[in-house]
């Protein structure tokens, strides 16, 4: 390989390296709180419902009637918190509801994805108090189905946000429920 040669194949294994890390850098890190992430990715488009009430966004509509606090601390030092939900699919269209991929928290302004609050040891904690798996369901079009979603959050929040994300390629179009830490009931 020429000099020559040998400094442009480097030039250009350097710039698309420094795209790579530039693309990485660009996503949201747990502990990012809300506005930050908001401020270095595309805008947020949300429809907002309180507890017991329904909001719609892209053919779905959600109510989240019950929010549960476990009573349970996992290994992570986090509370499991249980939140019963009912989805309705009015999309035109069969729609995969996942709490692994369509549920995401805000919790006292800082963003979790699904993978950081969704946990297997929360998951497992539904069950154990339930005895029932989170909602992983298709729903067809003109039906509705209601289930659990679990999540794990650090004791003491004050208001945390349960964010429902219809089209998991649009990560920033979701209904958002608002909570507050008095708003929770204790599992039963």
């Amino acid at each position: 390989m020429k000099y020559r040669d040998f400094h442009k194949a480097a030039l250009c294994g350097i710039l698309a390296l420094s795209l790579l890390t530039g693309a990485a850098c660009h996503r949201s890190t747990p502990g990012t709180s809300t506005s930050e992430a908001v401020s270095t990715t595309a805008p947020v488009y949300e429809m907002k419902a309180a507890l017991n009430e329904s909001a719609s966004f892209g053919g779905m509509t959600l109510t989240v009637t019950a929010a549960e606090d476990s009573g349970q601390t996992m290994d992570s030092g986090n509370k499991a918190l249980f939140f019963y939900v009912t989805l309705e699919n009015n999309s035109g269209e069969t729609v995969t509801c996942s709490y692994l991929n369509n549920f995401t928290l805000s919790v006292d302004g800082t963003y979790y994805e699904a993978d950081q609050c969704c946990t297997i040891p929360a998951i497992h904690c539904l069950y154990t108090t339930h005895n029932e798996r989170a909602l992983n369901v298709e729903v067809e079009n003109g039906t509705s189905v209601s289930g659990y979603v679990a999540c794990e959050a650090k004791p003491g929040f004050s208001n945390l946000e349960l964010h429902y994300i219809p089209k998991t390629t649009d990560r920033t179009s979701r209904i958002t429920v608002p909570i507050s830490s008095s708003d929770f009931i204790a599992a039963k």
